[in-house]
């Protein structure tokens, strides 16, 4: 759990300190005044990187030519401290005092997802999208993750570059063999991952919009009836052509079907938003149900994403089962916030966030 975070110029926030409450954490707020910024800066706590962009001149404060964030993780049995300091070309980890070289250590510290406004995408937009997300979930679940991944992506960058050379087939036999090895494991955790995953999505999708068949289908990135092997075997005149791969994980993609039909095909985009709640929602549940650790869930503008009987469903569900959440809104009347236990709630004007008031609701009194 996040328990304290200190925040000095991430966008418009140029300094503030405040502690978090344990479930609900609501910042409120006009449009422009820093609310993303603060799920923005929890983000870059967790992942050293924003999920807003990649350029650091955009998230540093335009007056200065660095950020910096602190915060104090509560773990069962101690408190570590994280820091942040990222300038316009280089940035710095620190935990408990000490340099931190690797991103995925700290990954590991405090699971975050974030859910944004578009977050429709995540159906709409291409399978890159879809392959993130289920690398996300792989590289917290499944411990052999990391290094198959950073072996794959190292081999296939090497093909590529020969391939992009115009290299004769012989030249590319081992590279081809070592990224059909890799290529195999690394779908294999990906399928293991999908069946897990799957029956929380169920349940997590009928709960929000009802009964329905609704099924995870992983397309693995080549013909299934064939190893990758030899699919790039005989389709290396093709590869040579492009000067590209264009057969394995990093081509895959994840569909969702419901009642044995795309549901791209039959669903709204206020229901695509549901569906993808749905799917960080058994992420989230998978975890824990692996690890025991809970994800501390980021939600922008959720009033702008559902409507306030669906955000009432969500935030029930949220209040159930799961740990820490923040949410952003430019309109409290949007967020229901009756049904919501144990509440705290910042103002966010200015790049100023102020504590208002700890909610603690109980329905049943």
């Amino acid at each position: 759990m996040l328990a304290e975070i200190n925040i000095s110029d991430v966008r418009n926030i140029e300094s503030t300190t405040f502690e978090f409450g344990p479930r609900f954490n609501v910042f409120y707020g006009d449009n422009g005044g820093g609310k993303t910024s603060v799920l923005e800066s929890i983000y870059l706590l967790a992942t050293a990187k924003s999920f807003r962009s990649s350029h650091a001149r955009k998230i540093i404060n335009e007056n200065k030519q660095s950020l910096v964030v602190f915060g104090r993780i509560k773990g069962e049995n101690e408190s570590i401290k994280v820091g942040i300091e990222k300038a316009l070309s280089s940035s710095a980890i620190r935990v408990n005092g000490s340099n931190l070289k690797s991103v995925s250590e700290l990954a590991e510290l405090l699971p975050v997802l974030v859910i944004e406004q578009d977050s429709h995408k995540l159906l709409e937009a291409g399978p890159q999208e879809r392959r993130k997300f289920l690398d996300w979930g792989l590289f917290h679940v499944k411990h052999e993750f990391t290094s198959i991944w950073a072996s794959y992506k190292k081999n296939l960058k090497q093909r590529n570059a020969l391939l992009a050379q115009g290299t004769d087939s012989t030249s590319l036999d081992s590279w081809t063999v070592g990224l059909s090895e890799d290529g195999e494991t690394y779908s294999t955790l990906r399928s293991e991952y999908i069946n897990e995953l799957a029956p929380f999505f169920k349940h997590y999708a009928e709960h929000l919009l009802g009964k329905g068949d609704y099924e995870l289908i992983y397309k693995r990135g080549w013909p299934k009836e064939i190893s990758l092997l030899e699919c790039m075997s005989s389709h290396i005149s093709r590869d040579i052509q492009s000067g590209r791969t264009n057969y394995g994980p990093h081509r895959a993609d994840l569909l969702i079907y419901k009642n044995g039909k795309d549901v791209r095909d039959l669903v709204s985009r206020g229901q695509q938003k549901l569906l993808v709640y749905a799917l960080n929602l058994a992420q989230v549940s998978l975890l824990k149900s692996k690890n025991g650790k809970e994800t501390m869930l980021l939600l922008d503008d959720l009033g702008s994403e559902l409507d306030l009987g669906h955000s009432s469903n969500l935030l029930t569900l949220l209040d159930e089962s799961f740990g820490q959440v923040c949410i952003t809104t430019a309109n409290l009347d949007t967020i229901p916030l009756a049904d919501m236990n144990n509440v705290k709630l910042f103002h966010v004007k200015h790049g100023s966030i102020e504590v208002i008031n700890e909610l603690s609701v109980n329905n049943d009194e």
